[in-house]
C-alpha cells in the first residue's frame, strides 16, 4: 500500500538517479563537468535573489548571469579568474542596481542600499564562488576521481540520513532551523560518511585514515550547508527555494550540501596533492 512517505520518495529517487546519471556523463571532461557546475550555479543564484527579493532584499536578477561567468572564469584562468571573476561582477552589478534606481527613479534609503549590495555580495560569494572549488578540483591531479569521491561522500551522506530520518527518525536535531532533520538520521548521515571517505581511498592515493578524516568533514560540511539553507529559507519564510526539482524543490535545495563541501574537498585535496 502506497503512503504518503513513499509517494514523495518515488519522484525524489527518479530525479536524483537522472541528475547522477547527468554528472557521471560530465565527469568524460572537465569543460563538461564545469558547464553543469556554471549551469547549476545560474539556476541557484536566481533562485536565491528570487527569494531575497519577496523579503525586500533587491538583488539584481542578472547575478544569475555572472553566476556562471565566475564558474568559467576559474575553469580556463584557476585561482586568479575565480577571484577576479568576483572583483568583476560585484562592482557591475552595484552599477545596475543604481541605475535601476536612478532610471525608475526609485527613493531609497541608503542603509536599504547597502543592505541591497550586502545581499549581492552575499549571492556571489555563497553559490558560484563555493562552487568554483570544484573546478579547481576537477583541473587538479586526479581531479575526476577527486570530484567523483567528494559528490559519492556527500551522496551517501544525504541519502544514508534521508532514508533513516523519514522512515525512523523521532528525536528532533534542530526543530527551530530544520523540523525534518532528526538525531537518528544523523548517525545514519554519520555511516554514510565513513562509507564515503573509503571510496575516495579506492579511487585516488589517500590512505585509510585520511578517508576517515575526509568523511568527518565533508559530514560537517554537509549538515552545515544543509542547515545554513534551512536557516535562510526560514529567515526569507520559503518552503522552498523552487520547484525545478520534483521532490527536491530547486536547484539551491539540491546543491545545498555541496557547496561548502566543495571548498572543504579542495582544501584537504591540498593535504595529499
Amino acid at each position: 500500500m502506497e503512503t504518503a512517505k513513499t509517494k514523495t520518495l518515488k519522484p525524489r529517487l527518479v530525479v536524483g538517479f537522472s541528475l547522477g546519471g547527468v554528472f557521471l556523463l560530465s565527469l568524460l571532461h572537465p569543460l563538461a563537468f564545469t558547464l553543469l557546475v556554471a549551469l547549476a550555479s545560474g539556476f541557484a543564484a536566481a533562485e536565491l535573489s528570487r527569494a531575497m527579493r519577496s523579503s525586500g532584499w533587491h538583488v539584481p536578477r542578472i547575478v544569475a548571469v555572472f553566476g556562471p561567468s565566475i564558474v568559467l572564469a576559474t575553469y580556463y584562468f584557476g585561482a586568479a579568474g575565480q577571484w577576479l571573476g568576483l572583483l568583476v561582477a560585484f562592482p557591475l552589478l552595484v552599477v545596475w542596481r543604481l541605475l535601476t534606481l536612478v532610471l525608475g527613479n526609485t527613493r531609497q534609503s541608503l542603509k536599504q542600499t547597502l543592505r541591497d549590495f550586502g545581499g549581492t555580495a552575499f549571492v556571489l560569494v555563497y553559490v558560484p564562488v563555493l562552487l568554483s572549488f570544484a573546478i579547481q578540483l576537477v583541473n587538479g591531479e586526479n581531479g575526476v576521481p577527486w570530484i567523483l569521491g567528494m559528490v559519492l561522500t556527500v551522496v551517501a551522506i544525504d541519502t544514508f540520513g534521508y532514508l533513516i530520518g523519514r522512515f525512523f527518525g523521532k528525536t528532533k536535531l534542530s526543530p527551530e532551523i530544520s523540523p525534518k532533520k532528526t538525531w537518528e538520521g544523523l548517525g545514519a548521515s554519520f555511516i554514510g560518511a565513513i562509507v564515503g571517505g573509503q571510496l575516495l581511498v579506492l579511487l585516488t592515493p589517500a590512505t585509510f585514515w585520511f578517508g576517515v578524516l575526509f568523511g568527518a568533514a565533508i559530514l560537517l560540511s554537509s549538515v552545515l550547508g544543509d542547515l545554513s539553507e534551512s536557516l535562510l529559507k526560514r529567515d526569507l519564510n520559503v518552503k522552498d527555494m523552487g520547484n525545478l526539482l520534483p521532490g527536491h524543490g530547486g536547484v539551491l535545495d539540491r546543491i545545498d550540501s555541496l557547496i561548502p563541501s566543495s571548498f572543504i574537498a579542495f582544501i584537504m585535496s591540498q593535504l595529499v596533492f
